[in-house]
């Protein structure tokens, strides 16, 4: 009897999909305790399955911390691969189950001004060019927008909670860290926060602005009297500190789209916060809105997660 052959693109792989998307999971949320809800398993279940991948491939894919995962050398080239993969495979699916039938019109979007200059003009692009008949309007405000008032059909927030009662994903964990103006080529040594407290020369928000957790911390732990300057956003804030003016509270992806600009302190681990994209309950099944939320979404979290990595 002739045996059959096995073609060389044929391989079996040692991971299927779901593995990679496992990996991404937990690499996005950090840790297995705040990846295993959005992935739908028990704690125990999640570690089973990474233990299984781990067997599968012979090596690690987590150095696994108490607080935090972070990728090995291998680790990364899966999260790579799934990074990669995500979007084709939501726009295979969508256009497969019919739902990609050339959706239009204008979707309302609430964003802060920082996500917009920093994260959003990639993601603008990749996205206009897949979906040309949807009109996104962009809605700049350092106030949450009332999704149920219609204020907006979309909200990308940095919050630490949104209303259970959205529709949505969390996409990233965004670190804040203290800036100053680079002055020269070489790195400046990391500060301990305390010890810049003192220095009269920050840059604060409003003086009434309290709805927002860096509203909070600021006037918690910078002196009034430090303040030299005050704004009213972290976009502002950020072309002030290129300006020389102060040091400034920003994200940490700034460092890699602002050269100008060169982190004074590390991560700062209460101001980690998570970005969402949230729409409301009775939207969610509309043709525009799906494709923003499913193409439009991954690729925002891969943005965040590629400049956090590089920064």
């Amino acid at each position: 009897m002739r045996q059959a052959t096995t073609h060389p693109d044929e391989r079996r792989l040692l991971l299927n999909w779901s593995d990679f998307q496992t990996v991404l999971a937990v690499s996005r949320h950090g840790s297995v305790a705040k990846a295993f809800a959005p992935l739908g398993m028990t704690h125990s279940t999640l570690l089973r399955k990474l233990d299984l991948i781990e067997s599968r491939l012979k090596t690690k894919v987590f150095n696994r911390g108490r607080l935090r995962y972070t990728l090995t050398a291998a680790g990364h080239e899966i999260e790579r691969a799934a990074r990669e993969f995500e979007p084709l495979a939501i726009g295979a699916e969508m256009r497969a189950s019919g739902a990609d039938l050339r959706p239009s019109g204008n979707v309302r979007v609430s964003v802060s001004s920082i996500v917009i200059d920093h994260l959003l003009p990639s993601v603008l692009a990749q996205f206009r060019s897949s979906f040309p008949d949807v009109q996104i309007e962009l809605v700049s405000t350092r106030e949450h927008v009332n999704l149920r008032r219609r204020e907006a059909d979309i909200a990308i927030r940095i919050a630490d909670t949104v209303p259970d009662w959205l529709v949505g994903r969390r996409l990233a964990d965004l670190q804040f860290k203290v800036f100053t103006r680079r002055t020269g080529r070489g790195k400046l040594p990391l500060q301990n926060i305390d010890d810049l407290m003192g220095q009269r020369r920050w840059i604060g928000f409003e003086h009434d602005a309290h709805d927002l957790k860096f509203d909070r911390w600021l006037a918690r732990r910078v002196p009034a009297d430090q303040v030299v300057l005050r704004v009213d956003n972290f976009s502002h804030a950020a072309n002030m500190a290129r300006a020389g003016i102060g040091i400034a509270l920003l994200p940490a992806f700034v460092e890699s789209s602002i050269p100008d600009l060169q982190p004074l302190t590390a991560s700062i681990e209460e101001l980690v916060t998570p970005l969402w994209l949230v729409t409301h309950p009775e939207l969610k099944d509309a043709a525009r809105i799906q494709v923003l939320m499913r193409a439009f979404g991954p690729a925002l979290a891969n943005a965040a997660i590629a400049l956090r990595a590089s920064s």
